[in-house]
């Protein structure tokens, strides 16, 4: 069994988790944490990148002068390619990126992507995240005594209106529930942070895909 220490909300050791070694390993795969961050970021694409066609443009009817006789080069259209305003030759038209990976692949790049952050000692885990005031000033000075100005994932299943309200403005902060996690948010985020029962539901989680 691995052991992570567990704190109040001063910083103060309180308590330490048990998480099952086919979890916590501190193996890394890092081809297929690069395939899985891919394939979010491919996922993510509108797409909707366009341009018109020659077949598209306004105008193009007439032919802009006559073939022969005025010493012109030659033009058919002016919806042309070479023409300003004409058509775009392969030019972006809308697509879908999406794609997707075996479940299998997808859960070993999420296992991987959290024994990273096991190695760096970059997992904090809480007794209990409530900040009863609602006030931003108060949610900031808690996570300021465990990650200062780092960004943070904080893994959160079940929050009170006022924890909500306390660290919705906290530019650094991103809360996620359990079920949500993806590799590419914990390794964009140099800190996962977490309630014990919120990561003892992430790990269950992953024990289940293992």
């Amino acid at each position: 069994m691995a052991m992570i220490k567990v704190y109040d909300i001063n910083k103060k050791e309180v308590d330490k988790m048990k998480v099952d070694t086919k979890i916590l390993d501190k193996k890394v795969n890092e081809p297929v944490i690069q395939q899985a961050v891919r394939m979010y970021l491919a996922n993510k694409r509108k797409g909707s990148a366009n341009t018109k066609t020659r077949a598209e443009v306004r105008g193009g009817g007439a032919k802009p002068w006559k073939q022969k006789g005025t010493g012109r080069a030659r033009a058919g259209s002016n919806s042309s390619p070479l023409w300003r305003k004409g058509g775009v030759t392969f030019g972006p038209k809308p697509r879908n990126f999406h794609y997707s990976l075996p479940q299998k692949v997808k859960d070993l790049a999420l296992r991987s992507a959290v024994n990273v952050k096991y190695k760096d000692d970059q997992i904090v885990l809480i007794d209990n995240l409530v900040i009863k005031s609602g006030k931003t000033k108060d949610a900031a000075s808690v996570f300021s005594k465990f990650c200062q100005d780092k960004k943070v994932l904080v893994i959160k299943d079940r929050m009170d209106e006022n924890t909500a309200r306390s660290m919705r403005n906290l530019p650094n902060i991103r809360v996620i529930s359990s079920a949500n996690v993806n590799t590419y948010d914990i390794l964009a985020h140099n800190i996962l942070f977490s309630d014990k029962d919120s990561f003892a539901n992430f790990s269950n989680r992953m024990m289940n895909k293992a």
